[in-house]
């Protein structure tokens, strides 16, 4: 539910001058990959992932180029990005559906913005409106982490709490909250329990060390609002997969996580 390209384009272009904070934060440093490795790694593996765009910063993956590897692939689900602030964000989300992008990726510390604002209720309207799946980064961000100021980014922007009005304000919308969004994981859990539509996508972790608060939940309560993913090329697809098996869920629970889930919310 949750892959970024590993092209240079993303690796160098996009994040990379956040590199050293990302190995700081990681453990590694993310190393850029052709596409064709890429799609050959998926393959492999056997799995589809959803492939997140970037719009942020003034710095961004093009849509379209987005939406073609996701159809030449066949191994990966489109959502394209859009800056909420650019003057014409609401018909570059206008352009999602000709493009076959089933999403939108946002991410309000990088892109500087609040999400609790009304000023953006026009784009989460229009988001709703087309029908597209909303995942947005939550919580904290090994990007700018250990740095003064953390180079400037915010992360109080990306408390999961800040869309709650919107997955009350569009109940049809389907909206994930990545990484649980720790340290506000209390507020993404509160949220899933209380909005069918809300949903929690467990990349960015080991998931041996997801917060008890978060795990009690995984085969309970919210075993149909759980979504594998991985937050690549940070993270080893084949070594998530490993961690999850580690966490010796039921198999029925395990199956959803890995697929159901996401099937259904992607209408897949």
């Amino acid at each position: 539910m949750h892959v970024h390209l590993p092209t240079g384009d993303w690796v160098c272009g996009c994040v990379g001058h956040y590199a050293d904070s990302i190995e700081r934060y990681f453990g590694s440093r993310p190393e850029a990959t052709s596409l064709e490795e890429f799609v050959a790694l998926y393959e492999r593996l056997d799995i589809v992932g959803v492939l997140l765009g970037w719009d942020a910063q003034g710095r961004e993956l093009d849509n379209a180029e987005i939406a073609r590897i996701c159809r030449e692939s066949g191994r990966f689900v489109g959502f394209g990005s859009v800056d909420p602030k650019r003057e014409d964000a609401l018909e570059r989300l206008e352009r999602f559906e000709s493009l076959g992008l089933r999403g939108l990726k946002l991410h309000p510390t990088l892109q500087d913005f609040d999400p609790g604002d009304d000023r953006y209720l026009p784009f989460f309207d229009a988001a709703a409106e087309l029908g597209l799946v909303l995942l947005t980064h939550a919580g904290t961000s090994g990007l700018g982490a250990g740095e003064p100021g953390g180079q400037g980014l915010r992360i109080d922007l990306a408390r999961p709490l800040l869309l709650d009005r919107i997955a009350a304000r569009h109940p049809g919308m389907k909206i994930v909250l990545a990484h649980v969004g720790w340290p506000w994981h209390l507020e993404a859990v509160a949220m899933a329990l209380h909005k069918s539509n809300v949903y929690l996508d467990i990349s960015g972790w080991k998931y041996r060390y997801l917060p008890e608060e978060v795990r009690r939940e995984i085969p309970r309560r919210l075993r149909g609002q759980f979504c594998f993913g991985t937050d690549y090329p940070m993270f080893d697809p084949e070594a998530c997969l490993a961690e999850l098996d580690r966490l010796q869920l039921p198999p029925d629970v395990a199956s959803a996580i890995l697929r159901e889930n996401a099937a259904g919310l992607l209408g897949l």
